[in-house]
């Protein structure tokens, strides 16, 4: 079915109020442009994907006619009968942004399936299908529900979108908003119209009606299509996926004044379109089926990921059997690495104890407290075989802890003496060190060796205490202790 323009001019503004009067895009109970008193509205502030293989927390009914189904091929929304009129309306609103939906829409005369943002002050941006049009889908957008002139809608050519699952995106940014289908742009809208551009915070809705019921204007079923037969219902559309980012950030956008425009938009704990470059690189980690961390400090989610790197790269190159000196030489390394990809942290002293064949270990206790002095020490202490202990005291910037710990080291023979050197290194990331939560050390480990021809062999080592609000873990030398503390330090 081809629409000739003239009439797509009409039916654009036929298909908003048609809308509005049968619920179908029913916004909040206030409209900040007749209201001072409105509500803030929820800031979603971040991006997700959604497949509906169950309920969804980031969306709720709009309302409770119809049907609305769950399930491993994703969502599916049923017009069964006459008034029927199931949708989705978002748990949140978005300050300008960017949503994609793999939708096949509902079939049948009369029949329209929807997917569009609208704000509490009535700008809107639409995608739509008519149910018997197997050629064609159609772009909207309104501003602050004006309806005075009646060229915005526009038409684009699809293949059997009531068949076939396609890609319908619309990017709304602050200078221009572009409608996508299947990843190619079919419009683009500048912020330089004349018609009003929208503007301000909008929730996302999707659902199916019936424009061509009997009860509606002549022009309104006409646009659908016709009037619906009710007796080849039931009617359905599905989304497979639909994915969402916010081009802003905050807890909530609310209206500084009657305008309307973007400039009054208060984004509270955040701003207006301040996460734009971001969103972009986590939409298309999604679109592409990637998971992103749900946190808010991304920081975490890449230190994750790289220590998850570096550990398999060490322990792949360190999987064959080394000598002694390379073990010193790579631990050495190691330590260097950890120091520097812990510049916020603050070091501390660690215990570490040796054990030969015969049974001898030695421990080395540490004590730290909030010292005002100088937030870096060096403190070493060689212990023989014996079960003498040492202990070590060290000014860092962590609450102030008191522990010993201790863990099994390298055997030698009984003919071997052996001494063991501990190195510790600390260091403040800035005057304000003294109040983070969290804190780690480092430590070179030495290990001397004399055989009975009194030849001298050396091995290192890496030993890490982590200090997490007051709470200290201790990972010491070996691979696993380096890999282990190495993961642990990124993390904290």
């Amino acid at each position: 079915m081809m629409v000739k323009a003239s009439f797509v001019t009409v039916v654009a503004i036929l298909s908003f109020w048609s809308r509005l009067t049968n619920g179908e895009s029913s916004t909040g109970d206030c409209n900040p442009l007749k209201s001072t008193n409105c509500a803030p509205d929820k800031a979603l502030a971040t991006s997700f994907a959604e497949d509906f293989s169950s309920e969804s927390s980031w969306f709720e009914k709009d309302n409770d006619s119809g049907e609305i189904n769950y399930g491993n091929d994703g969502l599916e929304m049923t017009l069964a009968k006459r008034y029927d009129n199931p949708g989705l309306k978002s748990t949140f609103y978005l300050m300008y942004g960017k949503v994609e939906a793999i939708l096949k829409a509902g079939p049948g005369q009369g029949i329209v399936s929807s997917f569009f943002l609208q704000s509490d002050d009535l700008d809107e941006i639409d995608l739509e299908w008519i149910g018997s049009d197997d050629t064609q889908f159609q772009s909207n957008y309104f501003s602050k529900g004006n309806i005075a002139t009646y060229d915005r809608g526009a038409f684009h050519g699809v293949n059997q979108p009531q068949a076939e699952f396609h890609n319908y995106t619309i990017d709304w940014a602050m200078d221009k908003t572009v409608w996508y289908l299947d990843g190619q742009p079919v419009r683009t809208l500048e912020n330089t119209t004349s018609q009003g551009y929208p503007q301000s915070p909008m929730f996302l809705k999707m659902g199916i009606w019936a424009g061509g019921d009997p009860s509606n204007e002549p022009g309104t079923i006409e646009w659908a299509g016709g009037l619906v037969d009710y007796s080849k219902a039931p009617f359905s559309m599905y989304i497979k996926k639909v994915v969402v980012t916010d081009y802003s950030s905050g807890s909530e956008y609310s209206y500084g004044d009657q305008s309307g425009s973007w400039q009054s938009i208060k984004a509270k704990d955040g701003s207006v379109y301040g996460r734009y470059d971001v969103a972009q690189q986590e939409f298309a980690a999604l679109s592409s089926g990637e998971v992103i961390s749900k946190s808010s400090n991304t920081s975490t989610s890449i230190s994750s990921s790289m220590s998850s790197s570096m550990s398999s790269t060490m322990s792949s190159s360190m999987s064959s059997s080394m000598s002694s000196s390379d073990l010193s030489s790579s631990a050495a390394s190691s330590s260097t690495v950890s120091s520097s990809t812990m510049s916020s942290s603050t070091l501390s002293s660690s215990t570490v104890s040796s054990s030969s064949s015969e049974s001898s270990t030695s421990s080395i206790s540490s004590t730290t407290s909030n010292s005002s002095e100088s937030p870096s020490s060096t403190t070493s202490s060689t212990t023989s075989n014996s079960s003498e202990s040492s202990s070590s005291s060290s000014s860092s910037t962590i609450p102030s802890t008191t522990s010993t710990f201790s863990s099994s080291s390298s055997t030698v023979s009984s003919s071997e003496t052996s001494s063991v050197t501990v190195s510790s290194v600390a260091s403040s990331h800035s005057s304000e060190a003294n109040t983070s939560p969290t804190t780690a050390s480092t430590k070179t480990l030495t290990t001397s060796t004399s055989d009975a021809k009194g030849s001298t062999k050396s091995s290192s080592a890496v030993s890490v205490l982590v200090s997490n609000e007051g709470i200290l873990a201790s990972y010491s030398y070996g691979l696993t202790g380096l890999l282990t503390g190495l993961a642990l330090a990124l993390i904290c």
